[in-house]
């Protein structure tokens, strides 16, 4: 497994040619190929390697070279390959690898070409390092590197105001994240002793039940940040500021999974307590249903898709605080596939209708981009989880096991399955078919994108048909990394720990076999149910948005402060506003005028005028005649010797 250094470098080999040479040499289209082979290369030795750990089962640790030293501690560049970081890993580069020949085409003709390419290259880099990290320094490495290739890539057309402000707000808002998920690593490192996986995870038993739980959920913050959950998650629907494969590449395979990928990978440390698993289940849900209600409404084509991420983050989650983390886990490997999927058919929408956002603006161009328009109905029906594609064998487990463990989990999830479906096909209807409301101008140039465009958008409509028939084979691969029974490095003493602390899912009964549950969900009573709940949704988006049975305006009219109340996002971003940014503003002032102005500049400046009203007076002294200076003398003389004769005879 030596040639697994090459899944993260050949990435960064690309950013360091592309940086180096882009603008002089390379320019349009050369920075795009050569930032696709980096990944594509990447791809390829993932899926080798993916195929080698398949076979045996085994993990791999393969030590690169010490970092620094820690006391006795060396803290190392590892690369960690066994079946949880080889799906990771293989997700990241093989969505990101079509996303970059999709970039190819709709980023053509921007002065900045090199540049983006070189960005697009740094992020990947920077997810693989935290995906292939054996200790949680390494994976702060890169969780800090996916935040700084944000950074870039959001605000990438900085001269707009808008994407300035959008990448600054998402930088903020993640250091915020990230301070709870740095203390989480120092409590680690003074607790274990060490910050490798495997060593902190058999020293579990030695640490008491509070400590645990604060290491965890001070990781779970900066989870909460980078998957940008509630209530940290006003940062990422604001992220659509940026060029749209960059959209598609935050929300499929890079930034926002490493919070989900990380509660997996210390799993025996979130499985050590209860309340971290619980808190985890709560944000989850709490996140999946409210993020789904921001989405009904929305009117941006870009950030109706991205409320979805926000609510299908918070499936995974609950998955992973109900202790399925193999399913929270297939949830984000289907969901890297379609919603990458979504992003790219925006992003086609966009380029044909040169930018234009609103849905309530579009409509009726199916025709002229049937490809584009087919799979974005693929990708549409795989969110709302309609058999038989993958996003129904991914979610609807979800769903089943929510109901065997807690009811009010199964009400919020199932609720919030009834609204994805409904907001997805309200885009779709609006924008491919409806009434036609373009402006004619946009209108005569609509077309069908080239096909650097158009045929990674066919390979992950397919691989969204398919993939959901691989379940059972996925679930059972990632058994060595995530169930306790099979996980050969855990020492006894943690197992037992683990296998308890994950015992709620023990009452879980889903089929694993894709076909098996085909059937299970179409003939018992709760798949029935959560299947019409979908159909449901996407019935009601028709009748309202193509056949017009049921006018929108109306309904909004009618229900008008809680429209008002999800078209501004349950005013979080409003409140947030008004005590972070107006507030601190506010108290900047108040600062300025009371501390600056009344106190410091009080003090210098009275010091001054006492300086100037004391050398008034002194000044009237300096004569210039002898006799006066004599008069002074004395009267001096005379006050000083009455001074002392007096405290003398008082003493």
């Amino acid at each position: 497994m030596e040639y697994l250094w090459i899944i993260p470098f050949s990435p960064l080999i690309a950013f360091i040619i592309i940086g180096l040479f882009g603008y002089k040499f390379l320019k349009e289209p050369l920075s795009g190929i050569v930032a696709v082979v980096g990944v594509a290369i990447s791809a390829i030795t993932s899926l080798i390697g993916f195929i080698d750990v398949a076979k045996t089962g085994n993990h791999y640790d393969l030590k690169l070279f010490t970092w620094m030293s820690i006391g006795n501690y060396d803290i190392s560049v590892s690369l960690f390959w066994d079946p949880l970081s080889a799906l990771m890993t293989c997700v990241v580069t093989c969505v990101s690898t079509f996303i970059f020949i999709f970039a190819t085409g709709y980023m053509k003709g921007d002065p900045s070409y090199p540049r983006f390419f070189a960005y697009l290259s740094l992020f990947v880099f920077a997810m693989l390092m935290l995906t292939l990290a054996d200790n949680l320094v390494q994976l702060f490495f890169g969780w800090e590197g996916v935040g700084l290739a944000s950074y870039l890539l959001i605000g990438f057309w900085h001269y707009k105001k808008s994407a300035a402000n959008a990448a600054m707000e998402a930088f903020v808002v993640n250091r915020v994240g990230d301070w709870l998920f740095l203390l989480g690593v120092l409590l680690a490192f003074v607790t274990f002793g060490t910050l490798d996986y495997l060593d902190m995870f058999n020293k579990i038993p030695e640490v008491s039940y509070p400590v645990i739980t604060a290491i965890a959920l001070l990781l779970f913050g900066g989870a909460v940040g980078k998957s940008a959950q509630i209530p940290l998650h006003i940062w990422l629907p604001n992220a659509m500021e940026g060029p749209t494969p960059v959209s598609a590449l935050i929300h499929a395979a890079t930034m926002v999974a490493a919070g989900v990928y990380m509660v997996a990978r210390v799993m025996p440390i979130f499985a050590a307590s209860e309340i971290a698993l619980d808190t985890v289940l709560f944000i989850g849900t709490i996140s999946a249903f409210l993020a789904a209600t921001m989405g009904l409404v929305q009117n941006d084509i870009k950030r109706i898709i991205a409320y979805s991420t926000l609510s299908q983050l918070g499936y995974m989650f609950a998955a992973e605080g109900l202790g399925l983390f193999s399913e929270g886990m297939f949830h984000l490997t289907s969901h890297a596939v379609f919603k990458a999927l979504l992003f790219l058919g925006s992003g086609s929408v966009l380029i044909a209708l040169h930018h234009l956002l609103d849905v309530q603006k579009m409509g009726q161009i199916g025709r002229a981009m049937p490809i584009t328009m087919g799979t974005f109905l693929i990708g549409s029906l795989s969110l709302a989880g309609i058999p038989p594609l993958v996003g129904f064998f991914s979610k609807d487990p979800i769903i089943e096991g929510a109901f065997e463990i807690n009811k009010f989990v199964w009400l919020l999830l199932w609720g919030g399955a009834f609204m994805t479906a409904f907001y997805i096909f309200r885009l779709f209807f609006l924008t491919f078919f409806s009434t036609d409301r373009l402006d004619p101008h946009i209108r005569e140039h609509v077309h069908e994108s080239p096909p650097n465009m158009t045929i990674p958008l066919i390979v992950l409509a397919s691989a969204t048909v398919i993939l959901g028939f691989f379940r059972e084979f996925f679930i059972n691969f990632l058994r060595p990394s995530l169930d306790p029974s099979n996980m050969k490095f855990l020492s006894e003493k943690t197992r037992v720990i683990v296998e308890e602390g994950l015992s709620r899912a023990h009452n879980v009964h889903i089929e694993a076999n894709a076909f098996e549950f085909l059937i299970h969900s179409l003939t018992s009573g709760l798949g029935i149910l959560i299947l019409l709940t979908a159909l449901s949704g996407i019935f009601l988006a028709y009748l309202m948005y193509q056949a017009r049975k049921i006018d929108p305006v109306y309904v909004a009219n009618t229900f008008k402060p809680i429209y008002i109340t999800l078209y501004n996002r349950w005013f979080f971003d409003y409140i947030y506003y008004m005590i972070f940014v107006y507030g601190y503003y506010n108290l900047s002032k108040i600062m300025w005028k009371v501390g600056d102005r009344f106190i410091i500049e009080g003090i210098v400046n009275g010091s001054a005028t006492l300086s100037v009203f004391s050398g008034d007076i002194l000044r009237k002294t300096q004569t210039g005649r002898i006799s006066a200076y004599v008069l002074q003398m004395l009267i001096g003389i005379f006050v000083f010797l009455t001074l002392f004769l007096f405290l003398r005879q008082g003493g």
